[in-house]
């Protein structure tokens, strides 16, 4: 089963449609969601009919400070778009924890940057510990992915 989290200054909640429900939780951060699921269940669940989707204020399901961990040039077209030619290795590079932000926030462009690229990515919120060589297969991702997100990967 899937539950759509949203968050808001006021707390968790989980869309159900184009309503949300508040889940009955103390978890402050993103891991303390994924650590009370049973509380978000329980919201799922609830015959409470919800607040509408619109009345609330988002904020990013993914709270700071956190590790972001992005791979670099994941599309070929894009790749070729940014000069790349040949066999792209995989490459990965972390992002600091000020890159998050809601979905309504403004993307800020420092003075100095002259051009701003984005690309909307799919982002992974990890549930699990990922050590560094570990090969995680198609079957396993359950073990390892707590959740989904779409970003907007802004970059000078």
């Amino acid at each position: 089963m899937s539950t759509n989290v949203l968050r808001t200054t006021d707390g968790w909640w989980v869309v159900r449609g184009d309503r949300a429900v508040p889940v009955e939780t103390k978890a402050v951060t993103t891991a303390e969601l994924i650590a009370d699921r049973h509380a978000a269940r329980e919201a799922a669940l609830s015959a409470d009919t919800g607040t509408p989707v619109a009345d609330l204020a988002a904020l990013s399901p993914v709270t700071t400070p956190c590790r972001v961990v992005a791979q670099m040039v994941n599309y070929r077209s894009h790749a070729r778009d940014s000069g790349f030619t040949g066999d792209i290795p995989p490459a990965f590079f972390r992002k600091a924890s000020g890159s998050v932000s809601g979905p309504g926030d403004a993307v800020v462009r420092p003075a100095h940057v002259k051009f701003l690229d984005y690309e909307i990515e799919l982002g992974l919120v990890m549930g699990a510990s990922v050590p560094v060589g570990t090969v995680v297969e198609e079957r396993d991702l359950p073990s390892y992915v707590a959740g989904l997100v779409i970003t907007n990967d802004v970059s000078a």
